[in-house]
């Protein structure tokens, strides 16, 4: 378990201010230790200002304490976001499992967005279901990409004055996240492609991108958009090659103050 850093410069944010946030997805209810106290104090040693999920922390497949280990307690260290990944639509009642993430203190946000205020700057966070949401939720589709898109256009209002975050599962989307005023978009889902070779393959394969995925894992850029890609927690029957589960942390800073 590695924790992985980013800084992102902006100039919608005013001199001296700053925003540290924590970003986890793909735990899929694996637990660290006996009850996710490793993973627990090693996002808290971070000092987060607020803490995003970004789908997939409970998975269809397992049981869900190991994500419930995890979501009861987070709250205690920071101010908590989520939405969704595919895994919480391939269950067969995906409204409870958002009715438990919530009953945590946790904010859920179906396509939708929600001005916070941190030291005194304002900062817009939102968020967009996982493609399975929609089409028919058939059990291990990957949803209606039209549907999806269209979707997206919810956020077509959104201020340019302020620094929006987006919070979306599927990375392989960036093109379309980047016509909309996003600053900076947060993704999971790749697993980090699973396999790499440091400065050769970022990545062997991943859902939704086949061999050699694009945006297995890292920072990404188009347009003006940022796009970070968490590899994910999960550790399970397939190995990983140099590319260990990872706690992302981005820190968001005035334009003239990086290295400050």
């Amino acid at each position: 378990l590695t924790v992985r850093q980013y800084t992102v410069q902006t100039d919608k944010i005013g001199k001296g201010k700053h925003l540290r946030i924590v970003m986890l997805s793909d735990l899929h209810s694996y637990i660290y230790g006996t009850d996710q106290s490793p993973l627990l104090h090693k996002v808290a040693e971070q000092q987060p200002d607020i803490i995003l999920l970004c789908g997939d922390i409970v998975d269809d497949r397992k049981p869900f304490a190991g994500a419930q280990m995890l979501l009861q307690r987070i709250t205690d260290i920071a101010p908590c976001y989520y939405v969704s990944g595919n895994h919480e639509y391939w269950g067969e009642q995906p409204e409870k499992v958002f009715d438990m993430i919530q009953s945590y203190g946790i904010r859920m946000l179906h396509n939708e967005w929600e001005e916070v205020i941190i030291d005194g700057q304002c900062y817009t966070i939102c968020g967009v279901d996982d493609p399975a949401a929609s089409g028919q939720r058939v059990k291990r589709s990957y949803g209606d990409r039209d549907v999806y898109l269209h979707i997206l256009n919810e956020f077509s209002d959104l201020s340019e004055d302020t620094f929006n975050i987006l919070l979306a599962h599927r990375p392989e989307y960036i093109e379309e996240y980047a016509k909309y005023p996003f600053d900076l978009t947060l993704c999971g889902h790749a697993h980090g492609g699973q396999w790499r070779i440091p400065y050769v393959l970022n990545g062997l394969i991943a859902p939704n991108q086949g061999f050699f995925p694009r945006y297995a894992g890292g920072e990404y850029h188009c347009g003006n958009m940022t796009e970070i890609v968490g590899r994910g927690l999960m550790l399970d029957w397939k190995p990983r090659l140099f590319n260990p589960p990872e706690i992302v942390v981005v820190d968001i800073v005035a334009a003239n103050t990086r290295g400050g």
